[in-house]
């Protein structure tokens, strides 16, 4: 009787990949997601394999941009947060790129300044002024407070559509994870409108228990 193919090929590829650093995984998981919705999405990006990516790393914190090289605009990002840096002096070209946008549009950071520092252009955005100022920095806020508290938040961010150099949406998916157990204590997704009046129900700082 012969042996099947998934022990002896299938498996062992298996093993190989859930070896890899989670980074390295994300990134693979974030290309393979973005093909399928390109594939699917007539308004974004029509090449699939039109891309590449931009490590950015501070301290323990490491995130990844993939993006147009056409546009040279991103299509989605995702990274690891490990510690909060807090406000600092920013020397990146944020201005700029929000001003590719409306009038009343700020530069936004898909990864936090607080988190990552200057940030490449294509991990930055034109983003309504109301959404960067508002909803969306009050996720970056909870997940400052869950860095503080010792827990590690690994973030997706799908631009869409992706590559625009005004995104019309984002969709975000984000997990908090106990470093000590592997225990994930939050998973959550949500979406926002690149525009003004949206909202984010955070968890409260005093809600986060303490490690």
């Amino acid at each position: 009787m012969g042996r099947s193919i998934g022990g002896e090929v299938i498996r062992p590829i298996k093993n190989a990949l859930d070896d890899m650093p989670i980074h390295v995984r994300q990134l693979g998981d974030m290309i393979r997601k973005h093909r399928a919705q390109q594939r699917r999405n007539h308004d974004g990006v029509d090449d699939v394999d039109r891309f590449d990516s931009t490590v950015t790393t501070r301290g323990a914190n490491t995130k990844t941009t993939l993006w147009d090289t056409e546009s040279r605009r991103p299509i989605a990002e995702h990274g690891h947060i490990g510690e909060d840096f807090g406000s600092s002096t920013r020397g990146d070209n944020a201005t700029d790129i929000g001003n590719l946008g409306e009038a009343t549009d700020d530069g936004g950071h898909l990864g936090a300044h607080r988190f990552y520092g200057d940030t490449p252009d294509v991990g930055i955005v034109p983003q309504a002024s109301n959404l960067n100022r508002g909803a969306w920095k009050k996720m970056e806020n909870e997940w400052a407070d869950w860095s503080g508290q010792g827990y590690h938040v690994d973030y997706e961010v799908d631009v869409l559509p992706p590559g625009s150099v005004r995104p019309d949406r984002f969709e975000v998916s984000y997990t908090v994870t106990d470093p000590a157990t592997g225990d994930v204590v939050r998973d959550h997704s949500t979406s926002f409108n690149n525009a003004a009046g949206e909202l984010f129900d955070r968890i409260p700082r005093a809600d986060i228990p303490k490690r």
